[in-house]
């Protein structure tokens, strides 16, 4: 049964811009129907929502940068307007002169523009976005700002909550028998270091370690990929040979926050998964400099998994979506012991 709008040409106010073509007047009514319709086909279709759209691709990506790198639900869920128009069953609710109308009015629920080309099918796995999102802005400006402040923020004070929580349910794992660690030719040689040496893939020295992912400045870390692949990406250098090490660890079995494979299960599921996919975590580095301001949540979150009781965070690479990082958060310092050189290969990106 076709259905009418309810525009009598008197109330009809909207007719769409930058358009060509004969288009019947409409109403706020008429368009608010309309989208309605939008969101129950999009519900019905793919049992999700409209996340972005082009005008606003942008910033739903500088929000959450683990979702656009690594999700593949969003990566193949996009759909130009006019191909899911065109399989909808709208068509069999209103005329074509109305429908030809109403589709320039499908308004993106993140930006509330008009959907004039692609739109983005996903659902985030945790609920609560909107507050989320102005809880990654808010700490993005402090991390500028007032960096120590952090804690003063209800979301950073959630997130120690829920780490440490999850601590206390968490047990003890043996880490995988291969990790991976990679330097660069030039970065050898100009320290000096043979490749085939296992303490030129340890722990930098303090006096040259700045500020990183999860480290603090003279603070060193231990930062192992899961794949050879991973780990020459992560140095982020083009058209250079890496050379990657295959290491093999022999450490006792250690608490690792897992913010890779996430149980829906866990009490602090929601909060994790948040961290996990958002800038606060998954921002790309950016910069030479000895500071990098967007270190500072992902800091922030590794002093609260250490207070916690964890040794090891495992994260999803900002370089490799198909890979995974881990980072060991007590210094090694007799790593010539604890460790293995098990193989070397050159790679280049």
């Amino acid at each position: 049964m076709i259905r009418k709008v309810t525009s009598d040409g008197n109330d009809a106010v909207n007719l769409p811009a930058d358009a060509i073509g004969a288009f019947v007047p409409l109403t706020d009514y008429d368009i608010g129907m309309f989208n309605d319709f939008v969101t129950e086909e999009v519900d019905s279709y793919f049992s999700s929502s409209i996340a972005c759209c082009d005008s606003c691709y942008d910033d739903f990506k500088a929000h959450w940068p683990g979702v656009v790198l690594r999700d593949l639900e969003f990566q193949t869920m996009s759909s130009d307007v006019d191909t899911f128009l065109s399989t909808s069953r709208m068509r069999e609710v209103f005329s074509p002169a109305e429908f030809s109308s109403l589709s320039h009015f499908i308004e993106c629920p993140r930006c509330h523009e008009s959907i004039k080309w692609n739109m983005w099918i996903f659902e985030h796995r945790f609920s609560d976005v909107p507050h989320i999102e102005v809880a990654i802005e808010q700490l993005t400006t402090l991390g500028n700002l007032t960096p120590f402040l952090t804690l003063e923020h209800p979301f950073s004070r959630k997130v120690l909550e829920q780490v440490r929580s999850h601590a206390s349910s968490t047990i003890p794992v043996r880490l995988p028998g291969s990790l991976f660690r990679a330097r660069t030719r030039e970065s050898l040689v100009v320290r000096g270091q043979r490749e085939d040496e296992l303490m030129s893939f340890g722990p930098a020295p303090a006096e040259i370690v700045g500020e990183g992912r999860f480290n603090h400045a003279g603070t060193p870390m231990l930062y192992l990929g899961d794949k050879a692949r991973t780990a020459a990406m992560e140095i982020g250098v083009k058209d250079t040979e890496i050379c990657v090490a295959e290491i093999c660890l022999n450490l006792p079995d250690m608490k690792v926050l897992d913010l890779v494979d996430l149980d829906e299960d866990w009490t602090s599921f929601e909060t994790l998964a948040a961290i996990a996919a958002s800038a606060l975590l998954s921002a790309p580095r950016t910069g030479t400099g000895w500071l990098k301001k967007q270190y500072v949540f992902s800091r922030f979150v590794a002093d609260c998994a250490r207070s916690a009781g964890f040794a090891a965070i495992k994260y999803g690479s900002t370089k490799d979506p198909n890979g995974a990082n881990y980072v060991l958060l007590e210094p090694l310092e007799d790593f010539a012991s604890l460790a293995k050189l098990k193989g070397l290969q050159w790679l280049t990106l």
